[in-house]
């Protein structure tokens, strides 16, 4: 189960591979016990493979409970050794999910995936449209690399949230046209990227494409948004910008500022109150000045660790809640005291 597909996040591929591919039966490569299985079934015939052959019971016992057996060939067969073999079925599309652990360890180069990467490379060029799942933490230098020249122009890569946690990579491959989002026009020559995210009440998607995003100054009283990490992921923090009239301080830190608060779901808010140089003596001063009581620690660019960092504070005995952030404006390492802004409906930090 620990490695099974959120049930919203596999509707949300099955309707896409349903939108964006051409007529025809899917293929689900790797099915596991069925969490993408059952969503695709239920718009198109699936031919699903597996080599597990308890997991495949799983999968067929699960599409009995949903009803959609009748739509499903299950095959215990290896893909890549029919693909090999010239027995890999025609279809309109197909979606793999290679095994990201071995002997109980996370992956997190593409060469080690299985199978492997360049067998994903081989089935692009027999259906329209491949959605291949990879890990979160996917290097995408060494995406970049991996991939041959022609296929630049032919793969994009998407960051999915759900429970505002990032919890997936899908790289899509096929022409623009049929990705997710549409054609991308990437930045600069970074490879096309997606982020995706499910806010709880709907889906919601941003993509890495057009100008950089601005950058400006840092000051008290703006406002600080942190985004979701999909959106970090995927770098999409132009059209955010555009949205939330923000601006980056730093071009390699992941924080937006703007002068006015504008609650998005897409990301946390915080207003500014104190920023201060990297230093703990006067952080416990002014900690103690303010009557912090209780504090949630952040960081990007900082080389802390958060909870040592929580063992060093000297907060009041009594008084308000604040989120300490560390960070870093170029080579200038800083503290800003903030407090948190709730959305519309929650309760705000005391």
């Amino acid at each position: 189960l620990e490695q099974a597909t959120a049930w919203p996040i596999a509707q949300r591929r099955a309707a896409l591979l349903d939108q964006h591919a051409p007529p025809g039966p899917l293929l689900d490569l790797g099915c596991g016990i069925g969490g993408d299985l059952l969503a695709l079934a239920q718009t198109r015939p699936v031919i699903a493979y597996e080599t597990d052959p308890v997991r495949l019971r799983f999968a067929q016992a699960n599409a009995q409970v949903v009803g959609v057996a009748h739509r499903v060939e299950f095959r215990q067969a290896d893909w890549t050794a029919d693909m090999a073999a010239g027995r890999l079925p025609a279809a309109a599309a197909a979606f793999a999910d290679p095994a990201r652990r071995m002997n109980e360890q996370r992956i997190f180069s593409l060469h080690a995936l299985q199978p492997p990467f360049h067998a994903l490379l081989q089935l692009q060029q027999r259906v329209a449209l491949l959605g291949a799942k990879v890990m979160p933490g996917l290097d995408l230098a060494e995406l970049t690399q991996a991939l041959p020249a022609e296929l630049c122009g032919r793969c994009c890569v998407e960051f999915i949230s759900h429970a505002a946690t990032c919890k997936e990579a899908v790289l899509w491959f096929g022409e623009p046209a049929r990705w997710p989002a549409g054609p991308i026009v990437p930045v600069a020559s970074e490879m096309p990227r997606l982020a995706s995210v499910h806010t709880g009440a709907a889906w919601q998607t941003l993509a890495s494409a057009g100008a950089a995003p601005p950058i400006g100054e840092l000051g008290v009283g703006q406002y600080l948004h942190e985004p979701d990490p999909a959106v970090i992921r995927a770098g999409a923090f132009a059209e955010l910008c555009t949205q939330l009239d923000a601006h980056l301080f730093d071009q390699q830190i992941a924080y937006l500022v703007s002068s006015a608060h504008s609650a998005h779901p897409l990301t946390q808010a915080f207003q500014i109150e104190e920023i201060l140089p990297f230093g703990l003596k006067q952080l416990n001063r002014r900690l103690q000045a303010r009557q912090i009581q209780s504090v949630e620690i952040k960081k990007r660019g900082a080389p802390i660790e958060p909870e040592q960092m929580r063992a060093r504070l000297k907060t009041a005995p009594t008084g308000r809640d604040a989120v300490i952030i560390f960070t870093r404006r170029g080579d200038e390492r800083l503290i800003l005291l903030c407090r948190r802004v709730a959305h519309k409906g929650e309760k705000p930090s005391q």
